[in-house]
């Protein structure tokens, strides 16, 4: 029932604002490089150490524009997005036990933001955008090898997987800023932007372990133009 719900509320952001479309709406396309990684809270026994390192990846779709003065307009994107991260646990207690989690996530992410341009010179602007973002699973996969030090031999396990199990549904808050421009008679943009998750994903974790909670968090810097 909760997927079910979702979903619903997934397809209803999909076309909230064509029905109040209004002249000067604008399309546009745009992409780059995306920094992703995935946080967790720190825990209060701490008895292992956590070394988190970003994922590098790409980003990028389609989107549409809808002005509500000169100023300010929001704008709806259409956006495939590269996730995951890669951990590094080490626990010293009884003895020496690392674990290299990788995880490749892959999202159809549809951000909803506000705009508002606050400084504008002839053909030049900056602005700044904030918003959500609903993110859709498309696939995903992971790699996970734990060495087990006692003082011998170690013991070096590996184990992979996909992500069926995760949530297919992640919830984001969306920051940004930008600069629009004119160049060759065209409009286009510089932009960066972070998206934080808000939803705790179940990760995978070694045979044995309880899943690792953590939430998705990533860093776009990309290029765009106005059709």
């Amino acid at each position: 029932m909760k997927k079910i719900t979702s979903l619903l509320l997934f397809v209803s952001f999909l076309f909230p604002l064509s029905l109040n479309a209004q002249t000067g709406v604008r399309f546009g396309l745009k992409a780059g490089y995306s920094l992703a990684t995935q946080y967790g809270i720190t825990p209060a026994d701490n008895t292992f150490k956590v070394n988190t390192h970003g994922r590098n990846g790409f980003a990028g779709g389609l989107f549409a524009y809808f002005p509500i003065t000169e100023s300010v307009g929001i704008q709806q994107e259409f956006f495939y997005a590269m996730k995951g991260s890669r951990q590094n646990v080490t626990i010293t207690t009884p003895f020496n036990i690392n674990t290299v989690s990788e995880y490749d996530l892959n999202y159809f992410e549809m951000p909803i933001t506000i705009k508002y341009k606050f400084v504008k010179i002839k053909n030049f602007g900056i602005y700044g955008s904030a918003g959500i973002a609903l993110s859709l699973l498309i696939n995903g996969d992971y790699n996970i090898t734990t060495t087990i030090n006692t003082g011998g031999p170690p013991t070096v396990l590996k184990e992979s997987g996909d992500m069926k199990g995760l949530d297919t549904f992640d919830y984001s808050f969306v920051y940004g800023a930008g600069t629009d421009f004119k160049l060759l008679n065209k409009d286009f943009f510089v932009e960066y932007r972070m998206t934080i998750g808000w939803n705790t994903l179940a990760m995978p974790n070694a045979s044995g372990a309880d899943p690792v909670p953590l939430r998705n968090q990533d860093y776009v810097f990309a290029v765009g133009m106005y059709f």
